[in-house]
This record gives structure tokens, C-alpha cells and sequence, in this order.
């Protein structure tokens, strides 16, 4: 016990220490470099490469901040749990692989930790053990697996420079084709965008900490970190490429989430909705914003992760939202850390994601956008707000379906949880005031007003939406709720193939159906050879003029 405190005490005074160091590099402009070469390969130079940055080191506090938060959570969360010390060292393992990916700016020493993500994200999964975890961690892996492949064709590609930094590789003209579609392609599938999305709820089978810490802050966020790094390069075709991919991504989480009754899987729709909001604003030119909603992001979602799990615990281990209710009189503390988490998720003014959400829609509309992603983009907006008022209702204000256990066993979870809080009610304005005061708002004051519209609005829909319910389109009920059948092409289709011929060669093989198609022909075979020989040997006529007339036809042929 004494240990895992003094771990926590090591991340929250790291935290402090790199959010004064990025602050002071950003108020000077400053950007320090360890560069050290240990190999070199006719013109090209292997070099392990540290960068110390402003938006680097923010994002490492950030981190530091939800892991000690998580490391916390966890002394009571997993407090029964046999295998504790095996779990603290793979979530040490995977918080060492987000450092790497965060600090080393070049692709070879990025793959480290990007790697390093993947297999421990694999065993964080499936770390209960159950037959839904194994098949969620194999999921997992395989799209994660395949965002690797697409760096190493990256990094094999760059061979072709002799050197793998970012700020070296920008440089040159011809690099942005085929490497960076390599480089899209990575993000997509570490970002859970469409086709890749399918394992961001699948991996809900993980523990609740695990998932406050890889599914808001470290794995679903490193593509679009790469994205935010490599932004000079998104232009033309690849532009209205990732556009569209965004917005597929949004309305499918949205609906996903309008659909979904796991309280778990609807954060993780969420996420994937609010990294396409990310990766959208970095396609509008604006990285920048992207990178502070990133870091917004990360801390409310955290918090959002940490009191659904304490509600999933005291409903000793329910998930459905429709066994909950009245959760206010239950768990007002958890309830009002929910609650907040939930506000900064819509954009609710003066909450931590109003700040940077509201400026990203308003440089949305000002900037030379499509109209029609345009309406597409509000759309999902709206949707964000239907889902999380759905989930209010049912949570909140319908009446108790289950009582709730175990009221006073969480006293470091709710340590954390307030600590969370803290920052997800002062982040986006502190991060606006002591980082950049350039952005002024200058949207019209009546669309302001367009979110107290769709609260209006909501009420008329909830009860068209109740009615849907009742199998009137039962068929888009179940399309939207199963992400559009994304999760069955992504697993079941690809894997029933291999089922199916691995079923034909074991009943061909070990349940003696060879016997059936070779030995049963060959007697066939046999009986016939046996029959012409027969028919010779006993003076057919027949068979002398057949024979007869085939050999004069060679001589005709031949001669």
C-alpha cells in the first residue's frame, strides 16, 4: 500500500513539475533536443531522439495527471483482486509507452511506444480472463496490428531519406503521397475511425480504470496526436478523404450511443465521436484547438470513466442503464463529478469543453466548408447532446429499478474522482488564459441560444424515440445499435471464412472423409482398368475394332 502511494505521489508531483516546465517553454518559445546516434548505415543515421517541447510536455502532464488519478481508483477498485501486482505493472508499462510516443519525435523510436500501446492494451483487455475479454483483446489486436503495419511500411518508406525525424521528413516535397496515406491509415486505426472502429467498445471488457486511462488519454489519442504533428501534410485529396471518414465516425457513434443501454460502451461511443470532433478540427485547419480539446478531453472523459465505474461496482457489477435510477438520492457526490463530466461533454457553457468545443464550431462555419458536411457536422453535435441527455434521464430522473450497494467502501475513488473534477471544471479556462489569449469569439449571439433549443427539442424526440422502441422500425433499431454491422465484417465475416475451411480439412482429414473422396474414387478407378483389361483379355470384338480404328487414326494423323 505503501508503495502505490508513493507511485501516486510520483505522478501528481510529476504532473506539477512538466505543467510549470511546458508553461515556462511556452512563454520563452523554447524547444530542447537530445539527439544521441548509435548507428549509421551508408547514409543513414539511427539515432535515438528525446524532444522537449511545450505541447509535449503539457500532454506527458496530462497524462501523469489521470495515471496517478487511475493508480488511486484502483486501491479500491481492484482491491480484491489476486493478480493486483500484475496489473499496476502493466498499467506502469503502458504509461511507459505513452512517454515514448509522446517525447521521441523520430518514427523509428515512436514505434516503440506505439507498439508498446498495442500489446499492453491487448493484455489490459483480456486481463478477467473471460471468453468476451479474449475475444475483445483479439479484436484489439488485430486492428491495432494492422495500424502497426501501416507505420512500418512508413518507416520503410523514409529509409529512402536516411533519416525518420518529423521536422527532417516535412521537409521534403515528395514525401506526402504514399507515405502519408501510410500515416493516415496508422491514426485511423489507433483513433477508432471508420472502418477501424469496431474495437473501441469492444474493449470495454477491460477493467473500468483501464479504461478511464487507454480509452480517453493514451491509445485512442496518439493518432491524432500523430495527426496534430504531421499537420502541414493533410492538403487536397487526402483532405476530403479524412472529412468524410470523420463524419461517418460521428453520425455512427452517435447513433451507436442512442442505441446502446451499456453504460460503458456509451462513453466509449463518445470517445470515438469526440476524436473524429478532433480530427475534424485539424482537417479545418485548426491543430492547434485540436490539441487543447485533446488535453480537455482527456481529463472530463477520464472522470466520466472513474463514476461510471463506481456506479457499475455499487450495482455490484450491472451495467445497463435501464437497472438504474434516481442515482442522486443514491450517490449525490459521484452524481454531481458524473453530472459535471457530462455538461463538458455537451459543451454546456462555462465547463471545461465549452471553451474549446464552442471555438472549434465556430471556425467550423467560418472557414470554406461544404455545406452539406456542415449540416452533417451539427447533426452530430446534436446527437452528442441526445445521447447524454438519454442517459440522463434513465440514470437521473427514472425512477430506482435497483438499489444501489456498497455506499461508503470508495473513499480513494472518490479522492480521485474530486481530484478530477477539479480539473474538468478549470482546465479549458485556465489552459485559454495562461496559454493563448489571441482567440476572441465573434460568432452572432442568437446561435448561442441553439443549445437551450435542443433541450427543447430533445423532449419532443425522446418520446418519438420511446416509440421506436416498440418494433415499429425494428430493423434500424437494430442497424444503428450494432454500429452499422461494423463489429460483424471487422470479426465474424473475416473469421467464418477460415471456420469454414478449417471445418472442411478436419472433416476431410481427421473424421476419415479422405477415405470417402480418394480410396472410394481409386476402387472406382480400379473396377473400371479392371473391366477394359478384361474385355481384351477375354476377345471382346468390340474392343479389337475400337483399338483398330484408334491406331489406323494415329497412323493417318502421324503418317
Amino acid at each position: 500500500m505503501l508503495f502505490l502511494l508513493n507511485v501516486n505521489f510520483f505522478f501528481f508531483s510529476s504532473f506539477i513539475f512538466l505543467i510549470w516546465l511546458s508553461l515556462y517553454l511556452y512563454i520563452y518559445d523554447l524547444i530542447y533536443l537530445l539527439n544521441y546516434s548509435f548507428f549509421f548505415l551508408n547514409s543513414c543515421n539511427f539515432s535515438l531522439v528525446i524532444l522537449f517541447d511545450w505541447m509535449s510536455l503539457i500532454f506527458l502532464s496530462i497524462v501523469f495527471l489521470i495515471s496517478g488519478c487511475v493508480f488511486l481508483y484502483s486501491l479500491d477498485y481492484m482491491s480484491g483482486d489476486i493478480y493486483i501486482i500484475r496489473f499496476y505493472f502493466l498499467v506502469f508499462l503502458f504509461i511507459l509507452s505513452m512517454s515514448f510516443l509522446i517525447l521521441m519525435p523520430d518514427l523509428i523510436c515512436l514505434m516503440l511506444g506505439w507498439d508498446g500501446l498495442g500489446l499492453v492494451s491487448y493484455c489490459l483487455v483480456i486481463y478477467y480472463q473471460s471468453n468476451l475479454g479474449l475475444s475483445s483483446g483479439y479484436l484489439t489486436l488485430l486492428i491495432n496490428r494492422l495500424g502497426d503495419l501501416f507505420l512500418i511500411f512508413c518507416i520503410c518508406w523514409s529509409f529512402n531519406y536516411g533519416c525518420w525525424h518529423y521536422a527532417y521528413l516535412l521537409i521534403f516535397s515528395d514525401f506526402m503521397p504514399l507515405m502519408f496515406l501510410f500515416l493516415i491509415l496508422a491514426s485511423l486505426t489507433s483513433s477508432a475511425q471508420f472502418p477501424f472502429s469496431s474495437w473501441l467498445p469492444a474493449a470495454m471488457a477491460a477493467p473500468t480504470p483501464v479504461s478511464s486511462l487507454v480509452h480517453s488519454s493514451t491509445l485512442v489519442t496518439a493518432g491524432v496526436y500523430l495527426l496534430i504533428r504531421f499537420n502541414s501534410l493533410i492538403s487536397g485529396v487526402f483532405n476530403l478523404f479524412l472529412i468524410n471518414l470523420t463524419l461517418l465516425t460521428i453520425l455512427l457513434s452517435g447513433f451507436g450511443a442512442l442505441y446502446e443501454n451499456d453504460l460503458k460502451k456509451i462513453i466509449a461511443f463518445s470517445t470515438m465521436g469526440q476524436l473524429s470532433f478532433m480530427i475534424f478540427s485539424i482537417l479545418m485547419g485548426c491543430y492547434y484547438l485540436s490539441f487543447i480539446h485533446l488535453l480537455i478531453h482527456a481529463v472530463f472523459k477520464s472522470l466520466l470513466f472513474l463514476c461510471s465505474g463506481i456506479f457499475i461496482s455499487g450495482f455490484m457489477g450491472v451495467q445497463d442503464i435501464r437497472f438504474m435510477g434516481n442515482l442522486t438520492v443514491q450517490s449525490p457526490l459521484i452524481s454531481s463529478c458524473f453530472m459535471i463530466s457530462l455538461f463538458s461533454l455537451c459543451g454546456m457553457p462555462f465547463y471545461s469543453g465549452f471553451f474549446s468545443s464552442d471555438l472549434i464550431i465556430e471556425l467550423s462555419i467560418l472557414s470554406e466548408v461544404n455545406f452539406f458536411y456542415l449540416i452533417f457536422f451539427f447533426f452530430s453535435v446534436y446527437l452528442t447532446l441526445i445521447y447524454s441527455l438519454r442517459m440522463y434521464m434513465y440514470m437521473y430522473i427514472l425512477n430506482i429499478n435497483m438499489n444501489f450497494f456498497n455506499l461508503s467502501d470508495f473513499s480513494y475513488m472518490k479522492v480521485s474522482c474530486l481530484i478530477l473534477l477539479t480539473f474538468s471544471v478549470t482546465l479549458g479556462s485556465v489552459l485559454f488564459w495562461m496559454i493563448n489569449n489571441l482567440y476572441i469569439y465573434i460568432f452572432d449571439w442568437y446561435f448561442k441560444y441553439t443549445i437551450f433549443y435542443f433541450f427543447i427539442y430533445f423532449f419532443v424526440f425522446f418520446n418519438s424515440f420511446n416509440f421506436l422502441n416498440f418494433n415499429l422500425f425494428g430493423f434500424l433499431n437494430f442497424f444503428f445499435g450494432k454500429m452499422w454491422f461494423l463489429p460483424f465484417f471487422s470479426s465474424t465475416f473475416i473469421l467464418s471464412s477460415f471456420y469454414s475451411l478449417g471445418h472442411f480439412l478436419f472433416t476431410l482429414v481427421e473424421l476419415s472423409w479422405t477415405e470417402y473422396f480418394v480410396s472410394l474414387n481409386f476402387i472406382f478407378l480400379l473396377k473400371f482398368m479392371n473391366f477394359y483389361f478384361n474385355s481384351l483379355m477375354l476377345n471382346s470384338l468390340k474392343s479389337y475394332l475400337i483399338s483398330f480404328v484408334f491406331f489406323m487414326f494415329i497412323m493417318l494423323i502421324f503418317f
